[in-house]
């Protein structure tokens, strides 16, 4: 996620819930809480949001004028950025789905429940040949996307494969460049994948 994308996430949070907690805008925004409060103090000294004492030694947090503008700023290259996104997110999926076509790797497994997870469920059914066995993420309760099995561990997308080996693993993970190496190899061989059946869009890269 760039440093715009926090930014805009942070101010639609505030804007959304001005009472809203640091520690919760760290779980929502997926950054930690001391980025979180160093950037509201960012954002006070700049005259993008002003606090507001309240009870429990808690504060409101409020957008100003600046802050509206700040973030009508950033929506709109959130808007261009995401379009980008989609763009090529689209092209990149169809050339991976297409090398698994082409090598007779069929029965996939994507890696996180994200809206590139959306964005490729669309795009593999344009190939035939493609069977998506899962959606593999931590997070039960996130709803599987466009009927996909959802599996929080690589053991449940084994037994959803119903005695189909899986061929490949493809990320959807936005921040998957920065998994550990520990936490590929858990899953890669929970579903008995070998790394050089890892693959990820070069968008994730």
């Amino acid at each position: 996620m760039s440093k715009d994308q926090v930014l805009y996430q942070l101010l639609s949070e505030i804007e959304r819930n001005p009472s809203v907690s640091q520690k919760d805008l760290s779980r929502e925004v997926g950054i930690s809480v001391g980025m979180v409060n160093w950037h509201v103090k960012r954002f006070v000294s700049k005259g993008l949001v002003k606090l507001q004492e309240a009870p429990l030694k808690r504060y409101l947090y409020y957008l100003t004028p600046e802050g509206f503008s700040e973030k009508a700023k950033l929506t709109a290259d959130f808007l261009h950025t995401s379009f980008d996104v989609f763009r090529q997110g689209r092209e990149q999926y169809s050339a991976l789905f297409d090398l698994c076509s082409v090598n007779g790797w069929c029965n996939i497994v994507l890696l996180g429940n994200t809206e590139l997870t959306e964005l490729a469920v669309l795009v593999a059914n344009q190939f035939p040949k493609i069977n998506l066995v899962a959606v593999m993420d931590g997070d039960a309760e996130r709803s599987s996307p466009h009927g996909v099995n959802l599996a929080s561990r690589p053991e449940e997308a084994v037994a959803l494969a119903v005695n189909l080996k899986v061929d490949v693993v493809i990320s959807c993970q936005f921040n998957s460049a920065l998994l550990q190496g520990a936490e590929i190899e858990e899953v890669l061989t929970g579903l008995n994948i070998d790394r050089s059946r890892f693959l990820m869009p070069g968008i994730l890269q």
